[in-house]
This record gives structure tokens, sequence and C-alpha cells, in this order.
């Protein structure tokens, strides 16, 4: 089980989807969780996790805000964070 010490969770609304962006902070680095309510979280289209993106908080934030922002789906999660680190 997976335990945050710090969390924040933003949603936004789209095409009729509810996407939901957790940040969460473990193990002294930032992860991102990311998924649409209400569907298959087993479908990577729908879910992605990614642990241990960085350790900087600030830059977490910054990372989260631009996805919510931006409506990125799930499935481009791991894209924008090669893209952005």
């Amino acid at each position: 089980m997976r335990q945050s010490l710090r969390s924040k969770i933003t949603k936004i609304k789209t095409d009729n989807a509810q996407i939901v962006y957790h940040l969460f902070f473990h193990n002294t680095h930032y992860g991102l969780e990311c998924y649409k309510e209400n569907s298959n979280l087993e479908a990577p289209l729908n879910y992605c996790l990614v642990e241990n993106i960085t350790d900087d908080e600030g830059e977490a934030e910054d990372f989260l805000y631009r996805m919510a922002k931006g409506a990125v789906l799930p499935i481009h999660i791991n894209d924008m964070i090669e893209d952005y680190f």
C-alpha cells in the first residue's frame, strides 16, 4: 500500500470524462497518478502511475498544474514526463 506524506489532487472535466491528477510524495520523491474517473482502470488508456519523478516540490507542482491545464490524458503522461524532465 502506497502512503503519501503530502498529496494534491486536481480534477478537470473534458469530453464527458473527469480526469484526476494525484501528485504524491513518497520516499523523498514526487510521483503522479492520473486516471479517468468511472472507467476501467486496468486499461492503459485510462490509468497511469509514475513514481520518482522529481525531488523538487516546485517542479512537481508546476508539472501537475500544466497537465491539468492541458487536459492531458493518462496515456500521454509518460511522454509528457519525458519531455518536461
